[in-house]
């Protein structure tokens, strides 16, 4: 699982977050990619409407 908390000042805090699930199949990723936490910060950027600090 992997996480992001996000404030912005006069908003609520929002969690932003993504899991993987391994089932021990071969060749299935174990963790998480560069690519997944790219796509989780994409996502973050995406719902609050502005840039991620």
């Amino acid at each position: 699982m992997a996480g992001m908390v996000c404030f912005r000042p006069g908003d609520r805090s929002r969690l932003i977050y993504s899991f993987r699930v391994h089932r021990g199949r071969k060749g299935e990723p174990k963790g998480f990619t560069w690519q997944d936490y790219r796509d989780l910060i994409v996502r973050a950027q995406n719902q609050l409407k502005g840039h991620i600090v």
